[in-house]
């Protein structure tokens, strides 16, 4: 694996753990990687016994960012989440209540009141007069 691959890997497993904003994390992210490239010929391997755990290094960079920051970027984690989960839930109920119908339809399951009067021994249904 080249340097740069390792640096990126190595970037990439930091920026899975940081709760902030995008502007904020490229930035904390460009950071590292020019701090990271100053070790050109380690792996990934050395460079997490060298620096730390992507973990530790996220961690690190978080006491950077405030509260309300952080704060904020757990809320639209939280939105996304649930839309992610409601919306693929929504298309499926409509698809049910749709299949449902169609099934109704095709086995002529669905219910028609029909009037049926007699006056003078006629007998008026559906709005035909019959003799």
């Amino acid at each position: 694996m080249t340097a740069a691959k390792a640096v990126h890997r190595y970037v990439r497993a930091v920026s899975r753990r940081l709760i902030c904003s995008g502007a904020t994390s490229s930035g904390l992210l460009d950071g590292l990687r020019q701090e990271l490239l100053a070790y050109p010929m380690l792996s990934y391997e050395e460079l997490c016994v060298k620096i730390g755990t992507p973990e530790q290094t996220a961690a690190q960079l978080m006491e950077t960012i405030s509260e309300s920051e952080i704060a904020c970027a757990r809320r639209k984690r939280r939105l996304a989440l649930g839309l992610l989960i409601l919306i693929p839930l929504v298309i499926a109920l409509v698809f049910v209540a749709y299949y449902i119908h169609s099934q109704q339809v095709m086995r002529d399951d669905f219910y028609v009141k029909e009037q049926t009067t007699s006056s003078t021994n006629r007998v008026v249904s559906d709005g035909m007069l019959e003799d």
